[in-house]
């Protein structure tokens, strides 16, 4: 019989992307799907899981609450945290109440997969703290990220190069594109940031993890 497991998140995109990640795993099977900690507590007890992937950050129940209730009601539940965060605080927290594992979400697919099988089998998975990583781009996450914001794969290059302190001319160079160009991604993704200079930019760049 395949392990039982149940995904929850409130963006449809992401859940899609997850099941289609795990569908790739021979003995996994995805039975449900839920977009808040509610639904996640009315599908435990219908479809028996044996983990549950659980975002933190959803409306109306959060993660935590839902976390510290399923640890509570089914103790032998594996619960598996998904997150964009990866604060020293919140890892103490969720090792707290109980969860078996923890993963960014800016984790490649292939690591995704690797930690759903080993606290499957009864393992902890905790991966040393990776805050500051840089947003894969062969994330599953990317593409929903780049729909967020609005923003295109160049445009998120050119974020990158600004971070890092190169000037326009600097930018052009090395991507064989004029300073003109250049430009005018900057001017575009200013507006589509609603930022007004490059601070702000550099700001987003680092809450983002796209440096």
């Amino acid at each position: 019989m395949p392990y039982r497991i149940l995904l929850a998140d409130d963006h449809q995109l992401l859940l899609q992307g997850i099941s289609s990640v795990l569908k790739e795993v021979e003995d996994l099977s995805v039975v449900a799907t839920a977009a808040n900690g509610f639904e996640v507590l009315e599908a435990v007890p219908r479809y028996q899981p044996h983990l549950v992937v659980l975002d933190l950050n959803m409306p109306h129940y959060d993660g935590l609450k839902c976390l510290q209730e399923l640890k509570k009601n089914y103790p032998s539940l594996k619960v598996l945290i998904l997150s964009n965060y990866s604060q020293p605080e919140l890892l103490d927290e969720v090792k707290r109440l109980g969860a078996d594992g923890y993963l960014n979400k800016n984790s490649a697919s292939a690591e995704l997969k690797g930690a759903v099988l080993e606290v499957l089998s009864g393992q902890k998975y905790y991966p040393a703290a990776d805050e500051g990583r840089p947003l894969a781009e062969d994330s599953f996450f990317f593409d929903d990220f780049l729909k967020k914001y609005q923003l295109t794969r160049r445009e998120v290059e050119i974020i990158r190069f600004i971070s890092h302190g190169l000037s326009t001319k600097e930018i052009a160079d090395k991507l064989f594109l004029s300073e003109f160009t250049i430009s005018t991604h900057r001017k575009n993704i200013l507006r589509k940031l609603d930022t007004k200079n490059i601070a702000g930019l550099v700001h987003f760049a680092r809450q983002h993890q796209l440096t």
